[in-house]
Parts: structure tokens; sequence; C-alpha cells
């Protein structure tokens, strides 16, 4: 079966070389498009010649096969209206346009193509590859971050910022972490939903100039079945983009006797002072800690927090985020 794959392939990249490799993977001949220099300069601000696109093509292909055959692309629609059969890769930005084609095949009597999305190809700030951001100069073709990746969380708590720290450097390297304490929440110990956004009040202030912002925010969560209360971690992640990304930690129940300290109106910090005699548990091990005997600390539960709000960014595709 045929495999079709299409686009300007601008200042070949990663995302480039998966979706050809998908297409080698995919069919047993693969006819790829590449966009002319009059259509790609009616899209594109700034383009490289046809024919050094092409042979960036060609140098990548041969590296696996050599059935292949490249067309000029006058078009988005290409061979896709003219083909019998054939598997189609696309984008998660080129995917809509694929539905398309395969609405204009059902109305012509044609059979659909089998439509194959291939995700991003994240740099490393965990932002996508793309061309225009490789000639905008903030990226290479592999997608090094050529200026430091600046992230904030807004917090005076030690451990919040450890924790995030130690994610990032699971994530990247070119990173300049700041810790942002002149913000505003307003409540030291958020009820219910109050912690989502106080986390997102936290992230918000301290974004400024910077890549991401971060906050994270413990709050106590009321379950009405069996009368209890829950301590759970949200953390709220926004970009320069604006986008907004959460997670939460696993919950546990908290202890009858602080619980009825803080409805008195103390915060759980000066609960736990005030039963267990020991200052300031929220920078420290925090009440999870006391329970389990220090097995689990405050540390997990933080980093199980900001792990789930940085997920949905390592896989945008699953969650159909293209608008970057």
């Amino acid at each position: 079966m045929f495999t079709l794959v299409g686009g300007t392939f601008n200042y070949f990249h990663k995302g480039h070389e998966l979706m050809l490799k998908k297409a080698y993977d995919t069919g047993e001949r693969v006819l790829i498009g590449i966009t002319t220099d009059d259509y790609a300069n009616k899209n594109k601000s700034k383009t490289i010649k046809y024919e050094n696109r092409k042979k960036n093509v060609e140098n990548y292909m041969k590296k696996f096969t050599n059935n292949f055959e490249i067309h000029p692309l006058i078009d988005k629609f290409g061979e896709t209206l003219r083909i019998n059969e054939a598997n189609l890769i696309v984008s998660p930005e080129t995917y809509k346009i694929a539905d398309h084609i395969n609405q204009l095949r059902k109305d012509a009597g044609m059979k659909p193509l089998n439509i194959v999305k291939v995700p991003f190809v994240l740099a490393e700030d965990l932002f996508p590859i793309s061309s225009t951001r490789v000639i905008n100069n903030e990226i290479t073709r592999n997608g090094k971050r050529k200026s430091t990746i600046k992230i904030s969380i807004s917090t005076k708590n030690n451990l919040k910022y450890d924790v995030l720290n130690d994610f990032l450097k699971s994530q990247m390297k070119n990173f300049n972490l700041i810790k942002n304490i002149n913000y505003n929440i307003q409540s030291e110990q958020p009820f219910g939903s109050d912690t989502m956004l106080f986390a997102t009040e936290r992230a918000m202030q301290g974004l400024e100039d910077n890549d991401y912002s971060v906050g994270v925010e413990s709050g106590i969560f009321y379950n009405k079945i069996n009368d209890v209360y829950y301590d759970f971690h949200y953390c709220s992640v926004i970009d320069k983009y604006s986008r907004i990304t959460t997670g939460a930690s696993s919950g546990f129940e908290i202890p009858e006797d602080i619980i009825e300290l803080v409805k008195s109106g103390v915060d759980i910090s000066q609960a736990i002072e005030s039963l267990y005699g020991i200052q300031d548990i929220g920078k420290k091990d925090g009440i999870i800690g006391i329970i389990t005997e220090y097995n689990i600390k405050r540390y997990d539960l933080i980093f199980e927090a900001v792990r789930n709000a940085f997920m949905v960014r390592l896989r945008p595709d699953l969650y159909n985020i293209i608008d970057y």
C-alpha cells in the first residue's frame, strides 16, 4: 500500500524526521509531496528553496529506503483525492485537513484514507519543534534551546522549590528556576476548590516574561459520604502562551484532632505544632510523614502534583493542544 506524506519541510528538523520515518514504517512505497516555492511563499514568511528542501528529504529517506517518490505540492491535497487507497501521515496541526480530505473522498464515492497521526516532537523546553522556532533562532533543529528556559514558582517554601527543581532536572537541562515571593493569596489554609484557585493565582502572579510559572497549594477537601476531610496537593502551570495545565496528588484522610483545630481558625501547620510540637511541618515532611512514620513525605505528594500538571505537556497531541 502507498503511504502519503506532505509538507513544506522548511528548515528540516526532528519533527520532519519522525513523519518521514513513520511513512517508511507504514507503507510499501512512500509518496512525498513537498510544497513548491510559490505555494510555500504564500503561507510562510521565510522559506528555503524547493531544491534544497527536496535534497534534505531525499538524504534522510535514503538512510532507510530508495522506495519513495517526491512530487511538487501545489495545494493542500496533492495525491490524496486521486490515489485509490493509501495511508496518510499527518501531524497534530494537519489532522483536521486529513479529516476534510476523507469527507471529500466519501462525497466522491472513494474509500477513506487510513490516517496516521504522528505526535509532536518536543524541544528541550517542552514546546513543539517547528521550522518557525528554528527560523526565529529559539531552538536548533534538534530542539536544543538557545537561551535559558525561564521558570518561576511563587512560594516562600523551599520544599516546593526543591521538588519542582528536581522534576525539571528530569525533563530539561538549560533552565533557571526563580522563586517569586511577591505574590498574594487570600488564605493560608484553602478549602475545596479554593485550593485549585489559589494554586493558579500563584502561577499567574509569577509569569511575567518567563516561559513557565508554577503554583503549588495544599488544601482540605470534605468527603460527605463518610464525614471526613482529605488533604490534596494541587499544582497549576501556566506558560508564555497563557495555557494552563493542572495536576493533583493522591489524597489522604486527615486525623480528626487536627481538623478540629483547623475548624477553630488555625492552619494545619499551626495545628501540628499545637498537637505534636513540630514547627513548620509544611516546610518539612508534612502530615503524611507523621501518619506514615515518614515512609511517605510531603515531598512525594508535591512531586506527584507537579508531575501530573506537566504530564499533559509531554503528549499535547493526545489532548488536542495544537495552537502554539
